[in-house]
């Protein structure tokens, strides 16, 4: 009763199947099915199905995709939401969004570039990543050819 005129987050409505507890570090890859709350500092690369919450004390440096993200912690890395991605007033986001549906509150550090396209057209890190492999070569510059003048006299 008492927080029944409280607005629900996306988030608070899915089971949460990983937690991250504050104090807790863990370094690599992430992978669920299931909602994923990180409350302590995870490094490396989370995926997940359903939906990652960074919690106000968790720190991630790391590329995020999932359908829903929300941050109210620290991320350092880009961000890929198929569903939507929200930034609460206590989150920082230093990299780039791309997501079809994005809110941020106002006075939120976000340091980066936001691409929203509809959900059939936001690409996932890895086709992005394959995108960028692709190799262009530009040929090298000339130097550039001195001239030198020789006085007469």
């Amino acid at each position: 009763m008492l927080d029944s005129g409280r607005k629900k987050s996306p988030a608070a409505d899915s089971k949460v199947v990983t937690v991250v507890g504050q104090g807790t570090h863990v370094t690599g890859e992430i992978r669920s099915k299931g909602t994923v709350r990180i409350e302590g500092l995870v490094s490396g690369h989370m995926e997940c199905d359903d939906t990652i919450v960074i919690q106000e004390t968790g720190k991630v440096e790391a590329d995020l995709e999932a359908a829903q993200i929300v941050i109210s912690g620290e991320v350092r890395g880009n961000v890929f939401a198929h569903d939507r991605l929200e930034i609460t007033s206590s989150g920082k986001l230093l990299g780039d969004i791309t997501a079809p549906r994005v809110s941020i509150a106002e006075g939120v550090l976000f340091e980066g570039k936001c691409t929203m396209k509809p959900p059939s057209e936001t690409r996932t890190r890895k086709s992005q990543s394959n995108a960028a492999s692709t190799t262009t070569t530009i040929p090298a510059a000339k130097p550039a050819e001195t001239v030198s003048k020789q006085g007469t006299n």
